[in-house]
């Protein structure tokens, strides 16, 4: 199972936190996050039908009412891979999410 790093804007500033599972495929991703500042983690789960575009939520565990949407764009490289994206909560503007999967 990879793993790799996560990191989200909230708040006007950016959060890093660890990607503990990560599981990608061309049709689906499944990622937990275990989130520093609150000792929760977030469970990403997104499908996708061209294996670069993935859309689904996030979870989290401890019954938060910040879950919602995540929208990624997947990039391969040499080292890893990278989805860049955005996550998106009612009532809330949109926040950037990228996410580094080694």
């Amino acid at each position: 199972m990879a793993s790799g790093w996560s990191l989200s804007q909230y708040g006007g500033t950016w959060h890093e936190d660890a990607c503990v599972q990560v599981s990608i495929t061309d049709s689906k991703l499944v990622i937990d996050i275990e989130v520093k500042e609150d000792a929760d983690t977030i469970t990403v789960t997104a499908s996708s039908t061209d294996g670069v575009r993935y859309t689904g939520d996030y979870r989290y565990r401890e019954g938060s009412d910040s879950n919602g949407l995540a929208y990624f764009e997947r990039y391969q490289g040499p080292t890893g891979q990278v989805l860049i994206g955005e996550r998106r909560e009612v009532g809330r503007q949109p926040t950037r999410w990228i996410i580094k999967v080694t």
